[in-house]
């Protein structure tokens, strides 16, 4: 196995896995609840992004729409912990899974072991500010 500091996104996320297989679902579930989230509020979060980082509401969007892909399967991803790292954590498909993950840490329902697992590979630091306006 890697140290910590020379793995990838995909070697912490295949690590989770083994470590955490019986939380799979949940993890899943969770990146299809921010998915569903996200999409339910699009006009607002378009209208209101500000962009201070390097990435545009239509770059977060398109991560949206390729994990919402993988959610919607005919078989779920968390039944194959390769294929379930494979789509959520390669590339820049991990930006949004990472978030969602550490949004998924403040959900009482997350198993305090796992909380401190994606704390320890992912860290804790959210990658958006989100707040919606009302109007």
């Amino acid at each position: 196995m890697k140290a910590l500091d020379k793995m990838d996104n995909l070697d912490k996320a295949g690590l989770l896995c083994k470590l955490f297989p019986a939380e799979l679902e949940n993890l899943q579930n969770a990146i299809k609840t921010q998915c569903d989230y996200f999409l339910q509020n699009e006009t607002a979060f378009r209208e209101g992004w500000y962009q201070k980082g390097f990435f545009t509401a239509e770059f977060w969007y398109r991560l949206v729409q390729n994990a919402q892909k993988g959610t919607a399967q005919n078989e779920p991803l968390w039944k194959r912990p390769n294929w379930f790292t494979d789509h959520f954590f390669d590339g820049h498909n991990s930006i949004f899974a990472i978030h969602c993950l550490i949004e998924y840490t403040e959900d009482a329902q997350c198993d305090p072991q796992l909380k401190q697992a994606i704390h320890l590979l992912f860290g804790s630091d959210k990658f958006l500010q989100i707040t919606l306006n009302d109007k």
